[in-house]
């Protein structure tokens, strides 16, 4: 956009002032969307309002085309209808952008396209800067992202897309009221945060002066919620982790978290494949999906797939031995050195954390190519420090992942309840994060506290819903479902 351009407007601006009219009221009497106009008879008046996006003046006759949330529609201004002046002060004062309320007609031009013949009309909002243009002004992925505003005038494609996630997630919440669930709120802001191995954002709690923590998970709250005796409580609200940003990770995202008294694994996993397939086909009329050249299928029984199994199946170590550390380090020295070196630099400063080693391992050699929907089950005590142990192996836990396209896009299992094991494992978190490892667990005392006070057993889950919609509607980057991703500032 040239400045001149914008100097223009605001000229036009100031003699709009100067004549008496309010460029920007605060009110206008909106009766039917354009959607609704375009679909009535032919005769029946209208009144209506939206910005203008096209202008033809052919001299005594002028088509525009307005658009609101709905759709796109023609109006037409005529000399001999409105009268010269108003026709003309019309054709002056209006740019394409501006914001415009009419009354009028609906009629049929003589090419058959149903229009406004406008009575009456009145500026309602003055636009300063001007679109882009349609096929070459908009094309910077970048500027769509940083001005998702303009995206959304521009690309019907992209409103429609975000009218998709809003029914989405609207599918997942009455899929969960149905099932008796209650959807409750809990804090974004911690004074430990927990639920997850994540980095968070730490900000600064003026009144209290205390530092704070945005959340990294829903989870130890709605546990919280389970001790005080709700027995279904869900929730999905947005967590923060101050990590890596990929075409499948953001910073902050849409996390859909329940828990489920006298509920165990096995109830979630019937359950959670319940319920995915009727959210997708409710939302979207099918389970079969392409995305990116990769067909998925969402239809069918998911095959269950154990975790301690495949990974030795792939990688010839047995996570279930009294000691297999050497065995993986051995493994990695000769399939991923970089892996491996990675791993030794954490030794070396003493965070002996083989879970990272394990998950590291796992997501290089195993996840990515796990394409069609399934179970992945029975993770290794290592990688879990909130499932419960499977008594059948002492090295298990009662957890499992629903994986697609060669990521998680659920994690559920049977809730640890026993206090004093679960400040043993938040212990060895603790010592993990004095080494140096960021994403290592706190201890939080009062979760310990709650947990004391006693949990019944509790089956919970966690996704998130971006990366699953971002699947879902065939998106390259989990930015393009976000409306405003975070992005570096504009130099």
């Amino acid at each position: 956009m040239s400045l001149d351009e914008r100097n223009v407007r605001i000229e036009k601006l100031n003699q709009i002032v100067a004549s008496g009219i309010n460029p920007y009221p605060a009110k206008f009497d909106k009766k039917v969307s354009l959607q609704k106009a375009f679909e009535s008879k032919e005769g029946t008046k209208v009144k209506t309002a939206g910005r203008l996006m096209t202008m033809r003046d052919m001299g005594k006759l002028c088509f525009c085309h307005l658009m609101d949330e709905s759709q796109k529609m023609q109006i037409a201004l005529q000399v001999d209808k409105i009268g010269k002046d108003t026709y003309d002060w019309f054709v002056k004062n209006f740019d394409i952008g501006d914001f415009v309320g009419v009354e009028g007609e609906i009629f049929k031009t003589h090419k058959g396209e149903i229009s406004i013949l406008v009575s009456k009309y009145v500026l309602l909002c003055k636009a300063l800067r001007p679109l882009p243009e349609k096929w070459h002004g908009l094309q910077d992925l970048e500027i769509r992202l940083r001005e998702r505003y303009l995206d959304l005038i521009m690309n019907q494609e992209v409103r429609e897309l975000f009218k998709l996630k809003t029914r989405f997630i609207q599918e997942f919440k009455k899929f969960m009221d149905k099932n008796d669930f209650l959807e409750v709120a809990t804090p974004i802001l911690e004074e430990i945060p927990g639920g997850a191995e994540a980095e968070p954002f730490i900000t600064h709690h003026n009144a209290l002066d205390i530092n704070l923590y945005l959340r990294i998970s829903l989870e130890l709250h709605l546990k919280r919620l389970i001790v005080g005796g709700f027995e279904k409580v869900y929730e999905i609200g947005r967590v923060f982790r101050n990590e890596g940003m990929s075409p499948q990770h953001l910073q902050e995202f849409d996390d859909f978290e329940f828990y489920w008294s006298y509920a165990d694994w096995n109830d979630l996993m019937k359950f959670l494949e319940k319920m995915y397939k009727t959210v997708i086909k409710n939302t979207f009329g099918t389970l079969e999906f392409d995305y990116q050249g990769a067909k998925v299928d969402f239809g069918g029984a998911w095959p269950k797939v154990n975790y301690v199994e495949i990974f030795k199946e792939k990688t010839g170590v047995d996570l279930d031995k009294a000691d297999y550390s050497q065995d993986l380090l051995e493994f990695l020295n000769t399939n991923d050195k970089d892996l491996a070196a990675e791993m030794k630099a954490l030794m070396q400063k003493g965070i002996h954390n083989f879970g990272r080693i394990i998950d590291g391992t796992y997501k290089r050699f195993i996840r990515k190519n796990i394409i069609q929907p399934t179970i992945l089950f029975n993770h290794p005590v290592a990688v879990s420090p909130l499932a419960k142990i499977d008594p059948k192996h002492p090295k298990r836990t009662e957890r499992f992942q629903i994986l697609v396209l060669g990521a998680e896009v659920g994690n559920a299992f049977s809730e640890l309840n026993d206090p004093l094991d679960q400040r043993r494992r938040f212990e060895e978190q603790v010592k993990m994060r004095e080494a140096g490892d960021k994403e290592a667990q706190m201890l939080d005392d009062d979760f310990i506290r709650a947990l004391e006070h006693g949990m019944p057993p509790t089956g919970g889950y966690g996704g998130g819903i971006d990366r699953l919609f971002m699947y879902l509607t065939n998106q390259p980057s989990i930015r393009n479902v976000v409306f405003f991703p975070t992005m570096k500032p504009e130099k």
